[in-house]
């Protein structure tokens, strides 16, 4: 929780300091009137004539006092200004500080865009992050999408070539270098670090090298806490090694930015204090996540034996971001691409000193910060390395009573500054409610409520007026916790303990309704960002979501209303995930709620919500009498408990002889998820037979299928939720308008691949699928069983890219199924299936599927994925199911969990097709997917040497059940 809010802070912090750095340089440059006081107030966007001069002046007085969009304003008219006067270097000039000001602003794409079209490209940002050879002069008219290492490739060149043309010009060697923060603001973490690196070697000064490696310990940073927040889902040790390099790669940089700015002849003292902070948080994180992980696992410690794994585990993916280190030693040999035993040692020493007594984690280090802060002028700048201190010293721990009284006259201090107190012409809102709203958290650390309140109160009306809504849902939050009762123990109120927890809760559903509303306004300007921004706010925004259901169910008895927010705020976490991995909104066309499915179509479904809080499972059951109301259950379990036991499970679902633990294992999950719902069901719902779930994250790669009911140990005879009940998932709370098959000739494309060609798998080895031309066969064998459908196969070197793409265009099918490798991952990258000529990913089959949609009418209605499977040890797998699905535009997805013998995927197939077209037929009788699925699982598992679940259970059903 600690480090999460402190991220946050952190991240918009890291956005400003980056632009200080680049006026910094442009200063000393002499290239620029940004750095010099002025005394004139002209308002660029009501005064409509102007000077350039003038017009850049006060996009500088505008940025000072935080008002970036009039600063914005005045530099794009001074570089049109200045462009009509054929003056290009101060053209340039406000170029840049153009894009710096849509960056504070949040507009990283537009930013992107200006610095763009200091070369001579016009809105051609979303072309460099996608298909970068568009910009390439000599382009084939018919560029197709490569894989993701070849689009690499595509961008350094296109940047190199950038550098190239620029070589003598200081001003577009400045641009290019603050293209590094726009495309780390944009998320683009590897590119950002590689122009960067390029910047670096074209540097002309010390000054430049010092703002240099500054933004490159930033860009580095950020790519050390992505590396963290992806061993947080997977428990990939590639993960966890990539996230030390990295952080040992990004405090170097900062040292290194220390190292020039003190030898310079203009010492920026300014700078050499932000990266001496920067590099003094960025240690408190990584000591917050080395204990994080070590309460549950001492993986640090095995990482860094004396046979360390350190040495054995590939890191190509994080050996070009330390390109630059203070040693002429490659930390990473070229060979195999591994740690070499000198460079595991130096980065073991330098981790173990960062951890234990670190003299710069110590008061004595930090006394000397404030001493050498107050000591400068009073600027903008300074206020934002004030911010940046009281931030950090705020993240010590077990601070004294002398030093929160320090911390907290500075930041009084700070607010008066802000506030412009001391100078009016250095007013500063933005940073003004910072320091508010951080005054707020330091009394809520010390538990004085009252001052915490009204602080930050006061913090959110400044973010609120501005309107600043990246700022404003800080405050809200932190106000939900310091109105957030604790269960059984409230430690601010002394008498009338029940009347005033009342009063509080009522406050704190208030103060994280604001924050939930506020960070609904911001996602759907998250959905087109980069994954890797996505990732960390995605981390960040769920414990907010989290915290706000645990407030909304305090009660024993909760009110309907809480309940259905509580039910609406999981799903748009739900929503949240899967626009974030489409890097889109969500469909909203077509869609119908499914508590209205329940009502009219689904008479004998259930719909059911369980949610994981800290200290317990709540569920929350959707039944389909739309006079009956919501019905809550509580299991009380930790959350800690529940993970352990869903990763033991998954784990051994996917062995073989594992039947007994399994068995124990599910029995337990049941217990906590369902035996109170499904007792409920018995008694008063005998009807019911088919249960639809949205699944909270940490139970997404568990077949509910295998929940065990009932075990009998002296007859052996086990009882799973299959044999009970259909079962479906549905990622949100619509899906796509339902249909039944029963009521349609279909038409199956169904495309096969046993192995792919001999250069794909040079790039990467795949295993021979040698039952794929069987499975194919059987969904052949429907056309001669059926005379309402009809089969059109794409086996082997038919199944390629080209062939694929011209089928799905042209042709009109209900049901698609690929019979081939693939991988489903919470990452879009990581997320493909795989042709014969090429690795399909999910962006691709996108864009395949885009002319399918506008010809078709109606919407596939069942994408089946045979023999892919989800990424190892990622908790958020399953969105890659769902993406997939919504790329393709299907109804229905049925997928794997796990890789299974391909010759069992044919007895599945056989069974699951049966089930689906011939037996409604022969009973004349409706049947939905949910019970083709349900019945083919319940023959699977009642065949010979299929008992384990390991064998029926891992198929899962998404989106509509009919």
């Amino acid at each position: 929780m600690h480090k999460i809010k402190h991220r946050v802070i952190t991240i918009l912090l890291l956005f400003l300091l980056g632009f200080i750095s680049v006026f910094c340089t442009q200063e000393f440059l002499g290239k620029q009137v940004l750095g010099k006081s002025t005394t004139i107030e002209l308002i660029c966007s009501r005064t409509p004539t102007l000077a350039p001069e003038e017009l850049s002046k006060n996009g500088r007085i505008s940025y000072d006092r935080g008002q970036f969009d009039e600063a914005r304003d005045c530099w794009q008219r001074a570089a049109v200004a200045y462009y009509q006067l054929k003056n290009e270097t101060e053209t340039i000039n406000n170029q840049i500080n153009q894009a710096q000001a849509e960056q504070a602003l949040g507009f990283s794409p537009k930013a992107c865009n200006t610095l763009l079209q200091i070369h001579g490209y016009k809105d051609a940002c979303t072309t460099l992050l996608e298909n970068p050879q568009q910009l390439q002069e000599k382009k084939e008219q018919n560029s197709q999408e490569f894989p993701e290492e070849d689009k690499q490739k595509l961008q350094k060149k296109f940047f190199d070539s950038l550098f190239e043309k620029s070589v003598g010009s200081s001003t577009k060697l400045i641009g290019l270098r603050s293209f590094g923060n726009v495309l780390r603001g944009l998320g683009e973490l590897d590119l950002s670090n590689y122009v960067l690196l390029q910047s670096l070697n074209n540097a002309q000064s010390q000054e430049e090298q010092s703002a240099i490696l500054f933004d490159l310990g930033n860009t580095r940073r950020a790519l050390s806490n992505k590396e963290q927040d992806l061993y947080s889902r997977s428990g990939n040790r590639q993960n966890i090694v990539c996230a030390i390099v990295n952080a040992y790669a990004a405090t170097d940089a900062y040292q290194q930015a220390i190292k020039y700015s003190g030898s310079s002849p203009n010492s920026l003292s300014t700078l050499q204090l932000q990266a001496d902070l920067n590099k003094l948080s960025f240690l408190l994180d990584l000591k917050d996540w080395h204990n994080e992980i070590d309460r549950k696992e001492n993986v640090f410690i095995q990482l860094f034996s004396k046979n360390s794994n350190l040495l054995k585990i590939k890191v190509a993916t994080c050996k070009e971001r330390i390109q630059y280190t203070d040693s002429n030693e490659p930390l990473i040999q070229n060979i195999g691409g591994e740690i070499g035993n000198s460079g595991s040692s130096r980065i073991q020493s330098w981790l173990f000193g960062q951890l234990s007594n670190n003299p710069i984690i110590q008061s004595p280090y930090i006394n000397r910060l404030q001493q050498q802060i107050e000591g400068l002028p009073l600027n903008h700048t300074t206020l934002y390395t004030r911010l940046n201190f009281a931030k950090t010293w705020m993240q010590f721990q077990s601070l004294s009573e002398t030093q929160y009284q320090q911390i907290e006259s500075f930041l009084n201090e700070t607010i008066e500054q802000a506030g412009g107190k001391k100078d009016k012409k250095l007013r500063d809102i933005r940073a003004e409610s910072y320091a508010l709203g951080y005054l707020g958290k330091l009394y809520e650390d010390k538990k004085q409520w009252d001052l915490a309140r009204k602080k930050t109160q006061k913090a959110l009306l400044i973010a609120q007026s501005i309107p600043a809504p990246d700022i404003a849902y800080q405050w809200q939050w932190q106000l939900g916790r310091i109105y957030k009762p604790e269960l059984g123990k409230n430690e601010r109120v002394k008498a009338k303990e029940i009347q005033n927890d009342l009063k509080d809760i009522k406050e704190a559903r208030e103060a994280y309704g604001g924050a939930f509303e506020t960070l609904q306004s911001l996602r759907r300007e998250l959905a087109s960002g980069s994954p890797d921004a996505q990732l960390s706010f995605l981390e960040e925004i769920e414990t907010v979501y989290r915290e706000y259901v645990d407030v909304l169910l305090r009660d024993e008895e909760p009110e309907q209303v809480h309940l259905s927010q509580a039910r609406t705020v999981i799903a748009s976490l739900q929503a949240v995930e899967l626009e974030n991995f489409l890097r889109q909104a969500c469909p909203e066309n077509n869609v119908q709620e499914i508590d209205k499915v329940l009502e009219k179509e689904a008479k004998t479904t259930a719909f059911i919500y369980p949610i994981v809080l800290e200290d317990r499972i709540e569920l929350i059951l959707k039944l389909p009498n739309k006079d009956k109301e919501l019905k809550r259950f509580r299991k009380m379990v930790k959350r800690d408990d529940v993970e352990k036991l869903v990763e033991q499970l998954q784990l051994d679902l996917e062995e073989e002889y594992t039947f007994e633990a399994v068995r124990e294992e599910a029995n337990q999950l049941y217990n906590w998820l369902m035996k109170d719902v499904d007792q409920y069901i018995d008694t008063n719902y005998k009807t019911i037979d088919n249960l639809v779930f949205a699944l909270d994250t940490n139970l997404r790669n568990i077949p509910l299928a295998a929940l065990v009911v009932n075990y009998d140990k002296a007859s052996d005879k086990v009882e799973y939720l299959i044999d009970k009940y259909a079962i479906a998932l549905a990622p949100r709370l619509d899906i796509p308008s339902p249909t039944l098959l029963l009521d349609k000739k279909l038409k199956i494309l169904a495309a096969g691949l046993t192995e792919p060609s001999p250069e794909v798998q040079e790039r990467r080895k795949f295993s021979k699928l040698r039952y794929v031309d069987d499975e194919l066969k059987v969904i052949e064998a429907l056309n001669k069983s059926n005379n309402r459908v009809s089969i059109i196969q794409l086996p082997n070197e038919n199944f390629n890219t080209k062939k694929f793409q011209s089928e799905i265009n042209t042709l009109a099918f209900q049901i698609l199924h690929l019979a081939t490798h693939g991988e489903f991952s919470s990452l879009p990258e990581n997320t493909f299936i795989l042709a014969y000529d090429n690795i399909v990913p999910i962006k691709q089959i996108g864009d395949i599927f885009r002319i399918q949609a506008q010809n078709q009418l109606e919407p596939i209605e069942l994408l089946v994925l045979s023999a892919c499977e989800t990424a190892a040890g990622d908790r958020r797998a399953t969105l890659g199911i769902s993406g997939v699905g919504v790329r393709a535009g299907a109804r229905s997805s049925l997928a794997s969990l796990w890789t299974l013998d391909d010759k069992i995927s044919v007895e599945f197939t056989q069974k699951f097709y049966d089930q689906l077209i011939n037996k409604p037929k022969q009973k004349k009788a409706r049947q939905t997917k949910a019970q083709a699925l349900q019945q083919a699982q319940q023959e699977l598992k009642a065949s010979p040497g299929r008992e384990h679940p390991r064998y029926w259970a891992p198929y899962i059903l998404l989106g509509n059940w009919l």
